[in-house]
């Protein structure tokens, strides 16, 4: 939860730099949207209210009020997070405090301290919450998959999945501590250089974000295989003297390329995003929406791994593709 929170504060900040750069962009300590808007939008601050119908919501900040419908998909991030109006399309919540006290058209998928699915409320199809203490009192009409430490299901659901997490806070209170601040910085490390990246070689960060558009399905099975097969190929190298010095370059190659997977594929979803919602933006603001996304959803219980592993699989064939049309270009000019 506290590499979540961080992960929010880097957004806010980022947003709040680029304002009036975007159609349909909210930010500033306090935002009360109470007029309609058809037209998807972000915002971010501290207080962030919608009062009045909007199509789409991607919105960060201390507290999230979501008081009048939203006719798709609602993306909300912050210490506090009220969903208190129906949402056409699916939910995807995260923070301190999650209470959903309005329909949800399609999927809900919520990370938090506390989530609530308050009374005469329904979620059309699955939910899927990850949190310290979950309640359903609502309905959800599929399947309803809890990894928690307590839930308590007064409503009613298709099916139930439950996992229970054992609570080893006071055990782990000093490991967590030092994970946390090494998550943190690495964290940050990794935003900044996106940043860097983005701004100072956007032909690299273009060149890979072809790759990752093109064929994504086929280069994320490709990437995944190449994976293993480069630290099987980087093994057997190791083991003669005179393949080690290679293996170590090729190694700390390999590794710097697993890094970058994730910087690459983070610029794509929130290019992808960009595109989808109509919003018109520079370069750096879709790497910070789909860095900000792509790390939340790493972190969600269950799928988090899985998500993980696609965006490494996917990144690293795409870098490796684009090497490749790199090199070939290049030989072809020197021809």
């Amino acid at each position: 939860m506290k590499c979540n929170k961080a992960i929010l504060v880097l957004m806010t900040l980022v947003l709040l730099c680029s304002s009036g750069q975007a159609l349909r962009t909210f930010s500033g300590d306090t935002i009360t949207i109470d007029t309609a808007i058809a037209d998807d939008i972000i915002a971010a601050g501290n207080m962030v209210s919608i009062n009045a119908p909007v199509d789409s919501a991607i919105v960060v900040g201390g507290t999230v009020n979501i008081n009048a419908p939203v006719k798709g998909d609602v993306i909300a991030a912050g210490g506090q997070v009220y969903v208190n109006a129906n949402v056409g399309g699916k939910v995807v919540a995260a923070g301190g405090n999650v209470n959903l006290g309005g329909n949800i058209g399609t999927n809900l998928v919520a990370l938090g301290g506390q989530v609530n699915i308050l009374p005469g409320n329904t979620v059309e199809r699955d939910a899927l919450i990850g949190g310290s203490q979950v309640v359903n009192a609502g309905r959800v009409n599929g399947t309803i998959t809890v990894s928690a430490n307590q839930f308590n299901n007064t409503g009613s659901a298709g099916k139930v999945n439950f996992h229970k997490v054992e609570d080893q806070t006071e055990k782990r209170a000093d490991n967590d501590m030092g994970f946390n601040i090494f998550s943190l910085l690495a964290m940050l490390g990794y935003f900044i250089l996106g940043l860097i990246l983005v701004k100072y070689l956007p032909g690299i960060i273009q060149a890979v974000d072809r790759e990752v558009r093109s064929s994504t399905l086929l280069k994320t099975l490709l990437g995944f295989v190449m994976i293993i097969a480069s630290f099987i190929a980087l093994l057997l190298v190791a083991v003669t003297v005179v393949g080690l010095p290679i293996a170590l370059i090729s190694t700390l190659l390999f590794f710097a390329a697993l890094m970058l997977s994730g910087t690459f594929v983070s610029f794509s979803l929130g290019k992808w995003i960009g595109e989808r919602a109509k919003i018109k933006q520079g370069d750096l603001v879709y790497f910070v929406i789909g860095f900000v996304i792509l790390n939340v959803l790493c972190w969600l219980p269950l799928v988090g791994g899985l998500i993980s592993l696609i965006s490494m699989s996917l990144g690293f064939a795409a870098l490796l593709y684009a090497a490749r049309h790199l090199a070939t270009a290049c030989q072809a000019k020197t021809t």
